[in-house]
């Protein structure tokens, strides 16, 4: 019997060898499975950061060129570039105004101002503090005389003033007309007509004073000689009450 009893101990020894040691290999399986899985989470992590990174550099530089552009004026001109034929001729004339006054030149103009002292007539006047003749531009018999040919911007204004209306309609007509020297007759260039009564009985506005103002104005081409008039109908009824008020010129282009 006790060497059954060794034999036995001699026999369990080795299973309780397999046992532990199975149970330690699992073990170290478990702690190999985490130290996979945090070594696998780590560069997941780094991506994170670097492709946040990466974003947040992209927006910021974005940002700085959108500035940079906007502030150097490297967009805005292109937007003028970019509009319709149809936009970029909606007014030329004031395109060619904007940048014929950027730089001084030789060209013809003229500003002459009516003589308050004439009664019964519109008399032009170059030798006043706001009156301009230049370049060649000549005042001859009450007529602007162009020096040059080209393309001129002509104009005029005049202020009708009144008492009341009388019983017969008041029409009042301002006229600018060209004598060419190419044919000897005279062609009305710009002209217009108002009526200062035209919504009033002569009862309702016996006392009422009114002012109408004209104000003329275009472009045309002219030859050199051409002579230029402004001229109304009813000059009695002529404002010059203040300075500025009537006036006539012309400006080459």
């Amino acid at each position: 019997m006790p060497q059954g009893s060794t034999i036995s101990q001699l026999d369990l020894s080795p299973s309780g060898k397999d046992i532990m040691s199975t149970e330690s290999m699992i073990r170290d399986v478990e702690l190999a499975e985490e130290e996979l899985a945090k070594k696998a989470g780590g560069p997941q992590g780094s991506r994170r950061c670097l492709c946040l990174s990466l974003f947040s550099f992209l927006l910021v530089a974005g940002a700085t060129t959108l500035f940079c552009l906007l502030h150097f004026g490297v967009i805005g001109p292109q937007r003028e570039e970019q509009l319709p034929n149809a936009f970029q001729s909606i007014n030329p004339l004031a395109q060619t105004l904007r940048s014929s006054s950027r730089t001084p030149s030789d060209k013809p103009v003229a500003h002459v101002v009516a003589n308050p002292q004439a009664e019964g007539q519109l008399q032009w006047l170059s030798g006043r503090a706001n009156a301009l003749l230049a370049n060649g531009v000549k005042l001859t018999d009450n007529q602007l005389v162009v020096p040059l040919d080209g393309l001129y911007l002509i104009y005029s204004q005049v202020l009708f003033k009144g008492q009341g209306c009388p019983s017969t309609h008041v029409l009042l007509t301002h006229t600018i007309s060209r004598l060419a020297v190419s044919y000897p007759s005279k062609v009305n260039l710009l002209s217009a007509i108002k009526s200062p009564c035209h919504t009033e009985t002569p009862e309702q506005a016996e006392a009422k004073p009114w002012y109408e103002p004209i104000y003329l104005g275009g472009v045309f081409q002219l030859e050199k000689g051409d002579r230029l008039s402004a001229e109304i109908n009813l000059p009695n009824y002529l404002d010059f009450a203040e300075s500025g008020q009537v006036y006539f010129g012309i400006i080459a282009l």
